[in-house]
């Protein structure tokens, strides 16, 4: 619940001026409406710069699975959010498990393998975080990512 955890916390704190969401539903952005019994997306702006990555398995859910209403592509408070989509990642293709025990994440996948290298996966994605938060955090360069890798 990390990537979860790091969107509700920059909610509730000052100090934090960039987020980074790895795969997780935004839960603190959820809101049950009780009259008409749905899960809602808060319309409260989202103020610092947020950048998304997504495996496939998140990816095919964000506009088919409540729980990820708040983090469509479209959600207008967002508008200083990047998205980006790994495909042919399951979730744990985004950890460093692949890297050093590629058994138990197949089968903490249920068995069913990852469709990208391990090793582009995960140094592709530390590099665009780094380049994010150089971007965000330290007014370094540019920050343009591909929507897919």
């Amino acid at each position: 619940m990390g990537g979860a955890a790091s969107v509700a916390l920059s909610r509730e704190r000052d100090d934090i001026n960039a987020v980074v969401n790895i795969d997780a539903p935004f839960f603190s952005e959820l809101v049950y409406d009780k009259v008409t019994n749905q899960i809602t997306a808060k319309s409260e702006a989202f103020t610092i710069p947020l950048l998304n990555v997504y495996s496939d398995d998140v990816w095919i859910q964000l506009y088919s699975s409540p729980p990820y209403i708040a983090n469509r592509i479209s959600n207008e408070n967002f508008k200083d959010a990047y998205n980006v989509h790994f495909k042919g990642a399951k979730h744990l293709s985004l950890t460093d498990l692949p890297l050093f025990s590629p058994i138990l994440a197949d089968l903490l996948h249920e068995g069913r393998k990852a469709n990208i290298d391990k090793y582009y996966a995960i140094e592709t994605q530390n590099e665009l975080i780094l380049r994010f938060f150089d971007y965000a955090l330290k007014n370094q360069g540019q920050f343009a990512p591909k929507a897919t890798y």
